[in-house]
């Protein structure tokens, strides 16, 4: 009898491992569990006794808590929050009743949008070789146009791209009473999907919408940074995700999303950024079509604008936080070199965004300045050689801090 149920953790025990090798790099943690796998297999016991080896309580109890401890690490780190996951979870509960363990598991703190914030914090380190996504997406046709709507969502963010090669793409998604506001504007443009789903970082003026989007409407891939937060916006988004069976990916620098044709979408940040500042993390997006590019800041800060080493040349800027006097430095505007920049910022809110020290380094780099609280939704279209601007071609109701 007593074999009997060591066979059965054993098995157990080698099938978390399986899960942990087939779900990497989220759930690395459960590939620990090769050690209780083996070390409670019967066959692998009669190996060890024939060669006078004693596998001890102590030796047991560790093999058991270790594998527990570095999965509730891995969950820890990452913004994954998916139905494999939750399973994994549930199986490691079950074989942890053999030896009685304790694991306590670190809880984050709620964020405020527009400020720092305590949560998990997590290191990333950008890629040595770009991560080129190898899915089949169309090419671009031949006059082809790539069309960005910055929205006016207020005193928050959202971007609405409808790709030259007839696919969408929507970085972020405003305050949470915007999001039936962008579904809504996106099926006016004759659309159902989102192909490429960003969330630049978990602050509520970014994703606050993003779950009533996952929720109406076909995603196709996912894009966060590995840096979480236990808000209820937050967490109302990872439920929305995985209600859909969906998948997160880092979005972390050198991640290529789209690579046809002229067409070319990379993810230069968050590099290497560690601590608590949420804003840091901000995924920052590059879109080149053609002759033409793009660069979508989210809401990173100076850090993080000095860790980019990649080319960050610009046609057109999303001016990183709304205009924060810590983003947009002089030093990085000087890399950037845009002939347009669009501040997305609500009438009147309480930040004092746009501030006049950012308006002014923007202006002395001869930046053509927009802003959603003055302008509306701004539209810029691109045919791979020359941008068209229009502004207030449609709206999205503005919501005052």
């Amino acid at each position: 009898m007593k074999k009997a149920g060591l066979w059965i953790i054993s098995v157990l025990c080698g099938f978390m491992a399986l899960i942990g090798l087939f779900s990497l790099p989220a759930s690395w943690g459960l590939l620990f569990f090769i050690i209780p796998a083996l070390l409670f297999n019967p066959k692998f016991q009669d190996f060890l006794s024939n060669r006078k080896f004693e596998i001890t309580k102590t030796m047991a109890i560790a093999a058991v808590v270790l594998p527990l401890v570095t999965t509730m690490v891995s969950a820890a780190t990452s913004p994954q929050s998916t139905s494999s996951t939750q399973f994994a979870s549930s199986m490691a509960a079950t074989v942890s009743s053999t030896p009685s363990s304790s694991i306590t598991a670190s809880s984050d703190s709620p964020s405020t949008a527009g400020s720092s914030s305590n949560a998990t914090t997590t290191s990333l380190a950008s890629s040595a070789v770009p991560q080129v996504n190898r899915s089949s997406s169309p090419a671009p046709s031949s006059g082809a146009k790539l069309k960005v709507h910055y929205m006016d969502v207020g005193q928050g963010d959202s971007e609405f791209l409808e790709l030259p090669n007839k696919q969408t793409m929507l970085i972020d998604a405003g305050n949470s009473d915007n999001g039936t506001q962008i579904v809504s504007y996106i099926k006016a443009l004759g659309y159902n999907k989102i192909d490429y789903l960003i969330a630049t970082h978990p602050h509520a003026d970014h994703i606050g919408g993003m779950a009533t989007v996952v929720s109406k409407l076909n995603i196709g891939k996912i894009y966060m940074p590995k840096k979480s937060t236990n808000t209820k916006t937050y967490e109302k988004l990872l439920v929305a995700i995985q209600n859909k069976g969906l998948k997160i990916h880092t979005a972390k620098a050198g991640v290529n999303i789209v690579k046809v044709g002229n067409l070319n979408i990379d993810i230069m940040a968050p590099v290497y950024i560690t601590g608590d500042d949420l804003n840091e993390y901000s995924a920052v997006i590059k879109v080149t079509y053609g002759n033409n590019k793009f660069l979508f800041m989210g809401d990173a800060g100076e850090e993080s604008e000095r860790q980019i080493t990649a080319d960050v040349k610009a046609d057109v800027l999303k001016v990183g936080h709304h205009g924060s006097k810590t983003s947009t430095s002089q030093s990085f505007l000087n890399k950037v070199k845009p002939k347009y920049a669009v501040i997305e910022v609500g009438a009147g809110n309480s930040y004092g965004h746009p501030t006049s020290a950012a308006l002014t380094r923007l202006q002395n780099i001869g930046a053509t300045i927009y802003r959603t609280d003055k302008d509306g939704t701004i539209v810029f279209t691109s045919d791979s050689k020359t941008i068209t601007v229009n502004k207030k071609a449609s709206s999205i109701k503005q919501n005052a801090p």
